[in-house]
């Protein structure tokens, strides 16, 4: 059986992405860059279930049909999927509530996201959006 993880590139109005820090604490690569989303559920679209993860990661409020898809890979028996969006606010304006599964926040430029260094063992996931990113900037 497939597993589906479903994740969203959060812009501002400044252009800024919402990355995220994973807590110390979490099982798969404490401490990396992450974004927010998760597995999708048996009963849920890939949109659905994005949306419902960022709230329940940063508290904020997204709608599914507001998530543009920017591309879907697989790995083995997991299938990723990357969803954008645009929030109309600055970051001063946005309210993140942070999970337990991440210790912090910060919004950064894409080109502060592609000079972040990445670290050894980085999950697949994040390696892949730091190259589509990385491509559609060469674009």
């Amino acid at each position: 059986m497939i597993k589906i993880v479903s994740k969203a590139l959060i812009k501002n109005k400044n252009g800024k992405y919402l990355l995220l820090y994973r807590g110390d604490t979490h099982p798969n690569f404490p401490g990396h860059l992450d974004l927010p989303g998760g597995e999708v559920e048996s009963e849920e679209t890939s949109k659905t279930a994005t949306a419902r993860e960022v709230q329940e990661e940063t508290g904020i409020c997204i709608y599914p049909n507001d998530l543009k898809k920017l591309f879907i890979k697989q790995y083995k028996n997991t299938k990723h999927v990357l969803f954008e969006t645009v929030i109309d606010k600055t970051e001063a304006d946005i309210s993140v509530k942070l999970s337990w599964e991440h210790k912090k926040y910060r919004w950064m430029t894409l080109s502060e996201l592609l000079d972040t260094n990445i670290p050894e063992g980085a999950d697949p996931y994040y390696i892949d959006v730091i190259d589509y990113l990385k491509h559609l900037s060469e674009t």
